[in-house]
C-alpha cells in the first residue's frame, strides 16, 4: 500500500483502476480474485495497458477520483513507478503495488537485477505453449507418410529412410518448432499434389536432408543387426541406397529447396543447422 486511507469515503460503487506497463492482466486476474471474496457488483475495474510514459499515467490520475476509487498497478518500469506512487501520494489515493515488494526482497537477495521488462510472464508462457503443442505434434502427427499433417507444420523436413531421425525432430519440438519430416522413397509414389503441398508458396520452411551412401547403407545395416530385423537386409545394400540418394536429390532439384548434408552428424548438430537455417530464413524475409 503506497498510500494512506484517511479521509476514503465509504461506499461500494468505486472505480478501481488497473495501471500497467505490460498487458495488465496479473493485476486484473488478482484484483478480480480479491473481488470475488466481496459482494460488489457496483464496483467497475478499469485497465490501463502497455503504458509507454508519464503523461499517460498523469491522465490516468486525472480519472481517479480522490478518496473514493484505488488503484492498481503492476510497472517494472522504476520511472514510471515512482511516478504512479508520486500521484497517489499527492492525492490521497489508495494504490497497491503489486510487483513491488516481491521484487525488492529479490533484489536484496539476488545478485542479480530485475531487467525492468513488461510481459515477460506472458512471454514465458507462451514459450512455454509452443514448446508443449510443438511436442504434442511430434508425438501425434510427424508420421512422415501424412500430407494431412504437413499444414501445421512449422518446418518441413524431406528425407530418406534412416535411423534416428525422430530424435531431432523432437529435439525441435522443445525448442517450440513444429517439425515433420516426409520420407522420400523411389518405391513409393509421390504425391500429385508435391509442389502445393510443400513448395515454397506454402510459406513454411523446406529443408531437405541428404547423407553419403556408403554412410547411410552402414548406419541401416547396425540398425538392421541391432534390432534382429534381418529380413530388411536389401534395404542397406550400397546399390539401393545410390538409388535412392539420387532419388531424393532430384527431388530437392524439382523444388528448388535448402539441402542439408548430415553425414556424420550428431542429432545435435542438425538441430544447430536447421536452426541457422529457419534463422536465416528469416531474416531474409523482414
Amino acid at each position: 500500500m503506497n498510500s494512506s486511507s484517511k479521509g476514503y469515503l465509504i461506499s461500494d460503487d468505486f472505480n478501481i483502476f488497473v495501471i500497467s506497463d505490460g498487458t495488465g492482466k496479473t493485476a486484473h486476474t488478482v484484483v478480480e480474485a480479491a473481488l470475488a471474496q466481496f459482494e460488489l457488483p457496483r464496483v467497475h475495474v478499469l485497465r490501463f495497458t502497455h503504458i509507454k510514459n508519464k503523461e499517460e499515467i498523469y491522465s490516468i490520475f486525472d480519472m481517479v477520483r480522490h478518496h473514493k476509487d484505488v488503484v492498481v498497478y503492476t510497472i517494472v518500469n522504476e520511472d514510471f513507478a515512482q511516478a504512479v506512487m508520486a500521484e497517489a501520494l499527492s492525492h490521497n489515493i489508495l494504490a497497491v503495488n503489486l510487483l513491488g515488494p516481491i521484487v525488492n526482497v529479490l533484489k536484496k537477495i539476488s545478485s542479480r537485477k530485475p531487467r525492468g521488462e513488461p510481459g515477460l510472464l506472458r512471454r514465458l508462457e507462451g514459450d512455454a505453449l509452443s514448446r508443449a503443442e510443438a511436442v504434442e505434434y511430434a508425438m501425434e502427427k510427424s508420421t512422415g507418410f501424412n500430407l494431412r499433417s504437413l499444414g501445421e507444420a512449422d518446418v518441413i523436413l524431406l528425407t530418406m529412410c534412416y535411423p534416428h531421425r525422430d530424435e531431432f525432430i523432437f529435439s525441435l519440438a522443445e525448442k517450440g518448432i513444429k517439425c515433420c519430416f516426409l520420407m522420400l522413397d523411389p518405391d513409393i509414389p509421390l504425391p500429385l499434389n508435391l509442389e502445393e503441398a510443400v513448395g515454397k508458396n506454402t510459406g513454411k520452411t523446406l529443408i531437405g536432408l541428404r547423407m553419403e551412401p556408403v554412410y547411410l547403407s552402414a548406419l541401416r545395416k547396425e540398425r538392421i543387426n541391432a534390432l534382429g530385423l534381418y529380413q530388411m537386409t536389401p534395404r542397406a545394400d550400397i546399390e539401393l541406397v545410390k538409388r535412392e540418394i539420387g532419388f531424393i536429390q532430384r527431388i530437392y532439384e524439382r523444388l528448388n529447396c535448402a539441402v542439408i548434408d548430415i553425414t556424420h552428424l550428431s542429432s545435435k548438430d542438425v538441430v544447430k543447422l536447421i536452426m541457422e537455417h529457419i534463422k536465416n530464413e528469416r531474416e531474409v524475409a523482414e
